[in-house]
């Protein structure tokens, strides 16, 4: 059960520092991170873990993005995905409170929180994907230079818009509106600002550089922040004494990782990020084996 006493308070400043500091290295706001550890140490209920995390990642995101000061053609990718981003979050923070409001899920003779099952559950599929995906490049890439071209290059649907700031510079209006969707309601659900989903999908669907693919990350992960703080604030899932403790030591280590992540080549940043992802999937595995034993024992 979670109480707010001072070591409470010293564990989420400590670890506020390290998911800051990995949100400066690799663009993404830290979510993925953060809420298996706030509900599996901390034992936050999982919709104020969400929200809580949700309102934290603005912090850290407006710290990288003015250390990385992103030109022109970042912020008008992110404006045309804004609305499909902004729809999504709205979905998926309702979805989080209809579940955390919903009867409890009977699974191998346990009874199991609906919200918690649910929300950890996509963590875990989503997250053992990418870092799979992540690695596997990874591997693939020490036998040469790959030539990648982004999925969505090979279905061009009109309107097209073309940013000269970006490369490649033509995308097409529709399939990035989609992405946003999708995007902002994972981003709204599991209480992540979207850079997990972010990197790879800019990287393997628009076909951009890791370098580029963080930046425009950094920019897109700041809007997500800032819709999902006030969904979530609306529902009431925002602790603001664990969202302030996270964010003081939050912001100092997403500028310290915002200055490393520059000085990383591609291939190093998609080991570490695979690696990283991978770790918190075996964070959310154990939590839910815990619940699942935990509630047989009751």
């Amino acid at each position: 059960m979670f109480e707010w006493t001072t070591s409470t308070i010293l564990f989420a400043s400590a670890v506020g520092a390290f998911v800051g500091f990995v949100s400066g290295i690799f663009g993404v706001g830290g979510g993925f991170l953060l809420v298996p550890i706030l509900n599996a140490v901390l034992g936050v209920p999982m919709p104020i873990a969400v929200g809580s995390a949700a309102c934290y990642s603005l912090g850290p995101a407006t710290t990288a993005m003015l250390a990385r000061k992103p030109g022109a053609g970042y912020f008008e990718m992110t404006m045309i995905l804004g609305g499909g981003l902004l729809a999504g979050v709205m979905s998926g923070s309702w979805a989080v409170g209809y579940f955390g409001d919903a009867s409890a899920i009977h699974l191998a003779g346990a009874s199991i929180p609906a919200a918690e099952f649910w929300v950890l559950s996509c963590y875990l599929v989503l997250m053992l994907v990418i870092a799979g995906g992540s690695l596997w490049d990874v591997l693939r890439s020490g036998k040469g230079t790959i030539q990648r071209r982004g999925l969505l290059a090979f279905a061009p649907v009109p309107p097209i818009a073309r940013i000269p700031d970006l490369r490649p510079s033509v995308y097409s209006i529709p399939l990035l509106a989609l992405t946003g969707l999708i995007v902002g309601f994972l981003s709204g659900f599991l209480g992540m600002s979207g850079g997990l989903i972010l990197v790879p999908a800019s990287i393997y669907l628009l076909g951009m550089r890791a370098q580029d693919a963080t930046t425009l990350t950094v920019v897109m992960v700041w809007v997500v922040a800032l819709q999902s703080t006030f969904m979530h604030a609306y529902h009431v899932h925002v602790h603001l004494r664990l969202t302030l403790s996270l964010l003081i030591c939050g912001t100092i280590g997403a500028a310290i990782g915002s200055q490393a992540g520059l000085r990383l080549t591609g291939r190093k940043l998609k080991t570490l990020f695979g690696s990283l992802v991978l770790l918190a999937a075996a964070i959310v595995a154990i939590r839910l084996v815990w619940l699942i034993m935990g509630a047989r024992q009751q």
